[in-house]
């Protein structure tokens, strides 16, 4: 049997057990395992060796510390007080406009992205803040739903983003993880701005689901002065990415640096060390649920490589003569299919080693395809029947996700909308990083 075959099928089992709710890290081992020892002739050695051997390889890699790194830092960063401190900012400039506390919503989670880099972050902490609000000011219960769950997304844009840096690690080529999280910023801008205007056309299309805005007029000088509530994103989001960028530390080290400076910010604040010693055990968990995936993936990622299953793909597709743009809206649809019941880390290392060599090798920015699969791969979880932003954020609310779901559907659409128009003008990811690199 070819090896192209082995590699397709096996790709196909680990998605059929994945589907059917077995845990994603056994079933990409278990299938791993049966790949090599098909691939190799019943070579059971050689299956051996390499599930011996590659963990403690992965493990005693020095790259991978800066998931551990990152996801403290945004633990951190929800627990004091940072993203309350820019939604409290962020109101005082646009709370009195028709729509202004949902453009608050959208606005303080594309600034709470610059410190955590999770979106179930945003989705549970700006669930709790702004719904009260958004009630009692007269705004539709399901499109303030909707408009928390789906703005969480801002944070895989904004760097610093878990799921761009998780895509670099396991991307097939070597990438500058400083270039791709720069090449976020832009797509952040576009996609904040297209849900405010979403906010907007809702408003017109459903007469009463957006109320007029007003209440209490906010001075000038206090409008001014809840800046002052931006400094610790700004700071950490300049020490964290400007650092990266420049070259004064590499990724990992950036995020050693923005977990220390959020520590000392923690302690500032006076924040009781046993909550902190508690917040630093939650990011410890998170960690312990993500690296068995990671090293699952990375060995099943070897398999792949092995059976030159991506290099089949691209040389059938490119016989086919498909433009390309076809072949992006497939990897599109196939992404959302999966986050119907996969988070975007799963979604990344399971799909990036078969996906990524196929549109590089059509001619795609491969910057701009981390950062389009990597949206892409965060609004699937706005998708029914396991939404994970849907349910992140339901969960924080104490409510049925079925209410989220009725009011997602705008925001998605949006969303997907902007995915597509990278696809068709990557110089959106592009431009920002060029300009910087001259």
């Amino acid at each position: 049997m070819a090896s192209w075959l082995i590699g397709l099928l096996v790709f196909l089992l680990m998605m059929v057990l994945v589907f059917a709710g077995i845990p994603i890290f056994i079933s990409m081992l278990s299938c791993a395992f049966i790949g090599f020892v098909a691939l190799y002739g019943g070579d059971f050695k050689m299956a051996l060796n390499i599930f011996t051997t590659y963990p403690f390889e992965l493990g005693a890699n020095y790259d991978y510390a800066v998931l551990p790194m990152f996801m403290l830092v945004g633990a951190l960063a929800g627990e004091t007080g940072i993203a309350e401190g820019a939604f409290r900012s962020v109101h005082a400039f646009l709370g009195r406009i028709k729509g202004g506390q949902l453009f608050t919503v959208v606005g303080a989670n594309a600034l709470f992205g610059a410190c955590s880099g999770s979106s179930v972050a945003g989705n549970i902490v700006f669930g709790r803040l702004a719904m009260p609000e958004l009630e009692k000011s007269g705004y539709d219960r399901k499109y303030s739903l909707g408009c928390i769950a789906a703005s969480g997304a801002l944070s895989t844009l904004i760097p610093p983003s878990m799921g761009i840096i998780m895509f670099c690690l396991v991307s097939p080529v070597t990438m500058s993880v400083g270039t791709a999280l720069m090449g976020g910023i832009i797509p952040g801008i576009i996609t904040a701005l297209a849900l405010c205007g979403t906010v907007r056309l809702i408003g017109v299309l459903h007469k009463g689901s957006i109320p007029p805005g007003g209440g209490p007029k906010i001075p000038v000088s206090e409008k001014l002065k809840s800046l002052r509530f931006l400094i610790p994103i700004l700071l950490l989001f300049g020490l964290i990415i400007g650092g990266t960028f420049a070259g004064w530390f590499t990724a990992t080290v950036g995020g050693a640096v923005g977990a220390v400076a959020v520590l000392i910010y923690a302690l500032c604040r006076k924040m009781p060390v046993k909550q902190i010693a508690a917040t630093m055990v939650d990011a410890a968990v998170m960690e312990a649920g993500i690296f068995p995936i990671i090293v699952a993936g990375q060995i099943f990622s070897k398999f792949i490589a092995d059976t030159h299953l991506a290099d089949f793909l691209s040389a059938a597709i490119a016989s086919i003569s498909a433009p390309r743009f076809v072949i992006f809206l497939l990897v599109v649809l196939l992404y959302v299919f999966c986050g119907c019941v996969m988070d975007i880390m799963s979604i990344i290392i399971i799909t990036v080693p078969v996906v990524f060599p196929i549109l590089t090798g059509m001619g795609y920015s491969p910057y701009a395809l981390v950062i389009a699969l990597c949206f892409v791969a965060e609004i699937a979880g706005l998708t029914p029947p396991i939404g994970m932003n849907v349910f992140a954020t339901a969960n924080a609310l104490r409510i049925n996700p079925s209410e989220i779901f009725k009011g997602v559907v705008p925001y998605f659409i949006c969303e997907i909308a902007l995915v597509l128009l990278i696809g068709l003008f990557p110089i959106i990811v592009d431009f920002l990083p060029s300009l910087i690199n001259g």
